[in-house]
């Protein structure tokens, strides 16, 4: 018998790559692909952070210094401050990419560290119902909607999420990659001082792995898993200490969540309200996660680590990130498992179109969905779009007209969003120096009680603008300080738009009597 013709070769390798290609592009792909590529335009999207201008400006600082900053530069009120810069590397990253490659592909890059969490958010859940992926992973970046943004937290964020997909690993026995989280942990605490949320993350599963051990002494899996993790905090705690700050690192996170100031006055650090509509989709994964413990069992870990990031989002906006980066692979996980055994017990079964058709459909709809995404992302991070937010969120004609009145003014009071846009326009001009801006543990609480009683016209608040003898106020249009001024004889109004006010004080010689 003769062997085949060798023509009918390719033939069968082109139908096997069309079996291989419809494959793919099935309905799991059509929808966890388009959830991941339309995340990206709520991930990347125009600068809108208070707080990124100080840390350009700072950045720029200590790339032109070569050093990092020991002392407050840019007030004439916390001058004497010591800086422990917990983001000195971020900041100096973030003023070299922004000094080379521009503004957006800053917000690019962040938007795309923020998709790395989400992408190690979905390979914990990979295996279950790709609709409960979708849907859970289309939740979660919605909720989080509030803190996303070019933002040092993202780094948190992302890095929460690689020691989470780790310890899950770890713990179910697939992986033992948490080893190298020391190594991490060096960058962690050179990038930003959420780093001690990663002793959180570790002591969850240290808790849960010791409940495993007392309540079944039989298994000795637990206790292995204890000692293990127990190596890899104390060196991870060594590990933090790899900065130029070395030991002074340690306490100043728990400075600043300790500080009650910043808790009652800096909204970001405020518990959330959820009459904003945008917290809505986060109350949402609340109700649901804990739905799902009712309809499935959670094992120890799953219970605790979902009560942790519950619990520190309740207690902080910006911790919203870490309830996502905890408790959307557990929200998953439930569900999804949930289901199977649902789907198990009954007869019938989801059907499908037929796969070279439904296959043509994925194609077609994931380049409609990445070009629409694009066009989109495009738009929000336009440089006309960019200069439009700068003008209404930050005091940009005020800016600008002090700019053009440089003799105006020696000692400024400004209001607390408003200090980092204002020193990065004017550091280092002496008469530009600003009376508050984001960085509030270097701040202090009592400049930052100073500033609320100015801010809110509280009893003493001629007093502490004399004590700091502040000859201008750069405030929030309509705010009450602002409307307090417009009644006084001693100031006058020089400058007004929809952002922002300039009142100047007379002098002695200008006030009427």
């Amino acid at each position: 018998m003769q062997d085949a013709s060798p023509a009918t070769y390719p033939i069968r390798s082109a139908a096997a790559d069309g079996l291989r290609l419809s494959e793919r592009l099935s309905a799991r792909t059509l929808l966890i692909g388009g959830v991941m590529v339309v995340v990206l335009a709520l991930f990347i999207g125009a600068e809108q952070d208070p707080d990124f201008w100080w840390h350009l400006r700072i950045g720029q600082w200590m790339v032109v210094n070569g050093r990092l900053p020991s002392t407050d530069i840019f007030t004439f009120t916390a001058s004497s401050h010591v800086w422990t810069d917990h983001e000195y590397l971020t900041e100096i990253l973030m003023w070299l990419v922004y000094s080379t490659l521009g503004l957006q592909v800053l917000v690019i890059l962040f938007g795309l560290l923020t998709w790395a969490g989400f992408w190690l958010l979905y390979l914990q859940v990979r295996k279950q119902p790709f609709v409960f992926i979708g849907v859970g992973l289309a939740l979660a970046a919605i909720a989080g909607s509030p803190v996303w943004g070019p933002r040092a937290q993202m780094i948190t964020f992302a890095l929460s999420c690689l020691e989470l997909y780790w310890l899950r690993a770890y713990l179910s026995g697939r992986s033992r990659a948490i080893m190298w989280f020391p190594l991490v942990m060096v960058g962690w605490a050179n990038l930003h001082g959420g780093w001690v949320i990663g002793f959180v993350w570790l002591g969850v599963a240290i808790a849960s792995e010791l409940w495993g051990w007392a309540w079944d002494r039989n298994d000795a899996g637990h206790w292995m898993h204890v000692r293990r993790l127990a190596i890899v905090a104390l060196v991870s705690g060594v590990a933090v200490a790899a900065t130029p700050h070395f030991l002074s690192l340690y306490p100043y996170p728990f400075q600043t969540q300790g500080s009650e100031a910043q808790q009652r006055l800096i909204v970001e650090w405020a518990s959330p309200n959820f009459h904003n509509v945008e917290l809505r989709p986060f109350e949402g994964m609340i109700f649901l996660v804990i739905g799902g413990f009712a309809l499935r069992r959670p094992s120890v870990y799953d219970l605790v680590l979902a009560a942790v990031g519950i619990g520190l989002a309740l207690q902080s906006v910006r911790n919203i990130a870490l309830f996502i980066a905890a408790v959307t692979p557990v929200l998953i996980d439930t569900y999804g498992r949930w289901w199977t055994e649902f789907e198990a017990s009954q007869r019938w079964r989801w059907s499908l179109p037929p796969r070279p058709a439904f296959a043509a459909i994925t194609a077609v709809a994931l380049i409609v969905i990445t070009g629409a995404t694009s066009l989109r992302v495009a738009s929000s991070i336009s440089p006309a779009r960019q200069a439009q937010l700068d003008t209404s969120n930050y005091p940009a004609g005020a800016a600008d007209w002090l700019a053009a009145h440089p003799d105006v003014g020696t000692r400024m009071f400004n209001q607390y969003g408003f200090g980092g846009y204002l020193a990065y326009r004017f550091y280092p001009q002496p008469n530009r120096r600003v009376f508050i801006f984001g960085e509030a543990a270097l701040m202090g609480d009592g400049l930052l009680n100073e500033y609320a009683d100015v801010y809110y016209v509280r009893s003493n608040w001629r007093q502490v603008l004399d004590k700091y003898r502040v000859d201008y106020v750069v405030e929030n249009t309509g705010d009450p300080l602002p409307n307090l001024l417009a009644t006084q004889p001693d100031w006058t109004l020089v400058y007004q738009d929809k952002t922002a006010v300039i009142y100047v004080r007379k002098t002695p010689s200008q006030t009427p009597r």
